[in-house]
């Protein structure tokens, strides 16, 4: 119920107020989209640092899996170079059996962690 006067209470507002009253929510509404935009923008950058992150963790993992195929097959390579220095066959089928099982079980590895092609 109006306080004021019935003349100031039935009258319309001046259009300044109502132009003024519509461009205050349409500043509103244009915040809440930028608001919007920004909480968006926000998610998908901390899903790309993510995905980045988990990245450089394969990446660095799988260096260090080549680094220890490259040691396992050096020194492998030695054993046989020193089994075959021995001359003796029993440790030269050592490092055959040695290398065999090696093979396999990184045939193993890659083919476990290699997805199938198409």
């Amino acid at each position: 119920m109006c306080k004021l006067s019935a003349w100031l209470c039935n009258r319309s507002p001046p259009a300044w107020a109502v132009e003024l009253q519509e461009r205050i929510v349409d500043v509103s509404e244009q915040l809440d989209e930028l608001i919007l935009l920004a909480t968006a923008s926000a998610t998908r950058e901390e899903q790309e640092l993510m995905t980045l992150a988990e990245l450089k963790a394969k990446v660095e993992q799988a260096v260090t899996v080549e680094e220890s195929a490259v040691t396992l097959i050096g020194g492998i390579a030695q054993q046989l170079k020193d089994a075959i220095a021995s001359n003796d066959p029993a440790a030269i089928q050592a490092v055959a059996d040695e290398l065999d099982k090696g093979t396999a079980d990184l045939a193993a590895a890659i083919e476990a962690n290699t997805a199938p092609t198409a």
